[in-house]
């Protein structure tokens, strides 16, 4: 029988195909990438289960050097069983210098190697495209196609073939759109997990690696977890025998100098740099702009409102540009309208010429917007607090962006990482100004919800900007609120060396306002120490000033102040009289959660005097009230406070239970507050009640007006 049409062509339907074997080989040391080999293996269960109308496609995306690759090419070695019929793979260098594989080239390997001669391969694209689908329709053949690093769907949709047995993989530094419309899967490739990224370097450079932990985990990540730059490090330590890690990672530590110092070991086109560079350069002018500026932003993770505040453009179009970038695997969606870069993407960016002004300009817009926006969520938290900035005035009669103190304390919380960012920024590039301002900012996040390391490394910053501003108010208010963190870490030989910085400030400035602040911190810490009648005293002088400026709500907070003390003594009938009146005022005043942390001095005068009822109401009240606040500091005192009355109460039971309940909030956050409750608890256990003294004083009477 003749295997010729009449017209002198094959008959492809006839013929039976070769079985092409032309994966790479699996890469050397592979590491990780567990979810990503889950979700192609995902991609061949559906495959498996022939639901489709034609073959199955994963798009693998990320950035230059990531690893996209070496994951496709690993998965496909492990599954070349399933595909009998062959394995066909080809580089398109979609990202290369050089001229790209075009499609009538790439067909015309593929239809050689599933057995059409090279002299019966048609000329045009049209032709191949005809026969590809014609012989992998024709036997429904199991195959597996692996298109490397395509630069777009046009390139890639003739090489699918027909057969809806068929899987392909894509790999691309592109999201390749058009390709997802017609039904591909996304598979996203991030940089390595630090792990991972330390497994790498500990295969590649042996017993260096494990001489030196430290400075390898450092390596991996100066390397940005890139397993590109990872290889390139490594290489360096290997053809450098006597080198260390250590001196690798101090020549890395420059950011200026780093890309380059990466991209030296590499074949040009290969290069860190150079990955990156292709992407740029397509770039359109637009995105190319956005890009360049947000390389200059510190913050690690930012929204279309802070890339429009330091760009100066509009949010629909940074929007915009936003997704160019994220197409172009320059940046990552982390979630919604939320962007993120790589840390040697972000290099790249920055080692883009711009003009020296647009730079410039960055972290002070980033700065400015950051503190109006903080303000706007701390005036939901303490809409009357006292603020040395004067920022909060200039958003009076501005709507308010938050419905609920949990949710301003959320977002404030969630943005604190850019926050400290950004200041340390501004503190180094003496934007000085704007970083005392940004520091006093985070006061209500540092209350209510006390991260101490951010809260110390911040005002540390803080207090160097207002210094250099010679804004002795400002260093005053800082030093302050610095006081307040070593107050409730419990270490108050600090709290006081700071506090009495802070008056001494507020004295030389003849600011009354800071001096009484510092005056009634300067109390608790007394009050801590167990010195009663100093505290007293400092609260007392408080009050005076407090009334001199007309402040009730300040007068007020010192009366809660002098009670707790009281309290803490043991003079309930001196005490109690102090917190009736603050109580009044502040109900009159309409602060419910400083009622409500009043109610926990009166309730446990009320256990005291054998008002147990009475107790537990004031206390479901002060708990309802300073629940909503989602702070774990002022919920664990209602809960303390709970559990002393209980003790009174003769029932050690539940006060076991509501101090567990209290230790489980506080854990993560340790401080005085965790290792009051934890002696608490311990003096349950030991069968006494847990000291008036060691709960009386919880740390959040009248906090919210400071």
């Amino acid at each position: 029988m003749s295997d010729r049409h009449a017209d002198g062509g094959p008959r492809p339907a006839d013929r039976h195909p070769g079985s092409p074997r032309q994966l790479p080989p699996v890469p050397a040391f592979f590491v990780s990438r567990g979810a990503e080999l889950a979700d192609l293996d995902a991609l061949m269960d559906l495959h498996g289960r022939g639901s489709g109308s034609r073959a199955s496609v994963a798009v693998v995306v990320g950035p230059g050097g990531v690893g996209k690759t070496a994951l496709a090419v690993m998965w496909a070695n492990r599954h070349t069983e399933r595909f009998p019929d062959g394995q066909l793979y080809v580089d398109l260098r979609g990202f290369s210098p050089d001229t790209t594989v075009a499609p009538v080239d790439a067909l015309g390997r593929f239809l050689r190697a599933l057995g059409v001669e090279p002299r019966h391969v048609p000329a045009t694209v049209a032709e191949q495209v005809t026969l590809y689908r014609t012989i992998t329709a024709g036997r429904q053949l199991l195959m597996l196609v692996v298109l490397d690093n395509a630069a777009s769907a046009e390139q890639v949709r003739p090489l699918i073939p027909t057969s809806t047995r068929s899987v392909v993989v894509v790999t691309s530094r592109l999201r390749l759109d058009g390709l997802f419309a017609d039904g591909a899967q996304l598979v996203q490739v991030p940089p390595l997990p630090e792990a991972a990224a330390v497994a790498l370097l500990e295969e590649l450079i042996g017993e260096r690696a494990a001489d030196e932990p430290d400075a390898t985990a450092e390596l991996a990540q100066l390397c940005g977890l890139f397993p590109i730059a990872l290889r390139v490090a490594a290489a360096r330590l290997v053809t450098r025998p006597t080198w260390s890690v250590s001196e690798v990672v101090a020549r890395l530590r420059d950011e200026r100098s780093r890309l380059a110092a990466l991209s030296r070991l590499s074949a040009p086109e290969d290069s860190v740099t150079a990955l990156f560079d292709w992407s740029y350069r397509n770039l359109q002018s637009y995105a190319a702009d956005l890009y360049r500026c947000l390389g200059s932003l510190p913050a690690p993770e930012f929204g279309i409102d802070v890339a429009a505040a330091v760009s100066g453009l509009a949010e629909h179009e940074v929007a915009v540009a936003l997704q160019v970038l994220v197409d172009a695997s320059l940046l990552e969606e982390v979630a919604l309208d939320r962007y993120r870069f790589h840390d040697l993407v972000r290099l790249h960016a920055r080692a883009q010429p711009a003009p020296d002004r647009d730079r410039l300009e960055v972290v002070p817009r980033a700065a400015a917007w950051y503190l109006r926006e903080m303000t706007r969520a701390n005036l939901v938290v303490i809409p009357v607090r006292w603020r040395v900035s004067p920022v909060a005035d200039e958003l009076a009669g501005e709507p308010v962006r938050f419905d609920s103190d949990a949710a301003a304390l959320d977002w404030l919380h969630r943005e604190l990482p850019n926050v400290l960012a950004v200041l340390e920024e501004a503190v180094a590039d003496r934007h000085d100004e704007l970083a005392w301002q940004l520091c006093e900012a985070l006061w209500e996040l540092m209350l209510y919800r006390k991260p101490f390391p951010e809260w110390l490394r911040s005002h540390q910053l803080g207090i160097t900007a207002a210094q250099r501003c010679r804004n002795k108010v400002a260093e005053s208010r800082l030093r302050y609120q610095r006081g307040r963190a070593y107050l409730d870490l419990g270490q108050l030989p600090q709290a006081e060396t700071e506090v009495r910085h802070a008056l001494e400030l507020a004295r030389h400035a003849e600011d009354r306002r800071t001096e009484s602040a510092a005056l009634d911190l300067l109390g608790r810490v007394a009050q801590a120490r167990g010195d009663v009648d100093t505290a007293i005293k400092h609260f007392t002088a408080s009050m005076h000033i407090e009334a001199d400026l007309g402040i009730d709500r300040g007068v007020a907070s010192r009366h809660s102040r002098i009670g707790d003390a009281l309290l803490q003594a043991g003079r309930e009938l001196e005490a109690e009289p102090h917190l009736q009146t603050a109580l009044e005022m502040l109900t009159a005043i309409g602060d419910d959660k400083d009622v409500a942390r009043v109610a926990l001095g009166l309730a446990r005068i009320d256990a005291l005097a054998g008002r147990q009822d009475a107790a537990i109401e004031r206390l479901q009240m002060a708990r309802r009230v300073l629940g909503r606040t989602g702070s774990a500091v002022y919920e664990a005192s209602v809960l303390l406070a709970l559990a002393e009355v209980a003790a009174h109460d003769s029932n050690p039971d539940q006060a076991r239970a509501y101090l567990t309940e209290a230790i489980e909030l506080l854990h993560d956050l340790g401080g005085a507050a965790l290792d009051k409750a934890q002696k608490a608890l311990a003096a349950l256990d030991h069968g006494s009640r847990a000291p008036q003294q060691a709960s009386a004083h919880n740390g959040t009477s009248g906090d919210g007006g400071i």
